[in-house]
Order: C-alpha cells, then sequence, then structure tokens
C-alpha cells in the first residue's frame, strides 16, 4: 500500500506525495510541513502512536508553515492556513500507514541522516517511536 513515491531529483531529495485524493491533504502535510527533517517524521509517528494507545493522550497542534494539524485520540485534523478548501480528519491508523510509508522512502533515500534523527529522539525523549514497527534506520 504505497502512498509516497520517492524523487531523486526533488529539491530536498525527500519523497513526495502521490496517493490517492482523499489523503491528498494529509499528504500534502506530511510531504511540505514535516518531511525535511526525519527527526520531525519520527516525532509525529511518536504522537500518533502515543494517541492510539494512551486513553489520557492531551491533543497536541503540530504548526507549519502552511499547515496546521492537531493529533489526537480521535484521529489528525490537518487543514491549509492558505487555501480553506484543503483540510480533512484522518484515522490515526491512516496517518501512521502513511508517515511510516514516508519514513521508508526518506531511509532509501536519505540514509546518512536517519541513524543520526533516530538516536537523537529516542535519547531526547527515551523511548523508540519505531518500536515493533521497523528495525533500526542503521
Amino acid at each position: 500500500m504505497i502512498r509516497t513515491q520517492y524523487y531523486v531529483e526533488s529539491e530536498f531529495s525527500t519523497p513526495h506525495f502521490t496517493g490517492p485524493s482523499e489523503l491528498r491533504v494529509l499528504g500534502h502535510w506530511v510531504s511540505d510541513e514535516i518531511g525535511h527533517y526525519p527527526i520531525d517524521i519520527l516525532e509525529v509517528i511518536d504522537l500518533v502512536r502515543r494517541a492510539q494507545s494512551e486513553a489520557r493522550f492531551v491533543p497536541q497542534d503540530w504548526n507549519g508553515n502552511a499547515h496546521a494539524a492537531t493529533i489526537s485520540t480521535q484521529g489528525v485534523e490537518v487543514e491549509n492556513y492558505f487555501v480553506q478548501h484543503l483540510q480533512g480528519g484522518f484515522p490515526l491508523d491512516t496517518v501512521l500507514a502513511v508517515l511510516l510509508d514516508f519514513w521508508d522512502y526518506y531511509v532509501l533515500g536519505r540514509p546518512e541522516e536517519v541513524g543520526d534523527a533516530w538516536y537523537e529522539y529516542v535519547r531526547k525523549n527515551g523511548r523508540n517511536p519505531l518500536a515493533g514497527l521497523r528495525d533500526l534506520p542503521v
């Protein structure tokens, strides 16, 4: 179930969303707001997993240059600041699947960055956001 595609020629050498139209807003948020730095991808994966597993998870906002997102136990709400109709709500399992697809392609496209980001995230937060989902990136 591939939702992202890696483009070697892209400006930032990161994946770019090419998935189904019903996930377009989610894909743009992932590609444009959190996809430039692997530590951001890990942080959002961790937030989504915590929202899935913690009954008392406090909703978290993720604001970027063009999008705002709220991660809660109910799902992820995303909106574009500049284009009012570009908004949507997505179930946590769908968001996690898109994030993991994105992570997998990021590992292929920028392998020199993922290991350091993973170690830094685990050191700062005391948990592995990929535990049980992916092997160590290096």
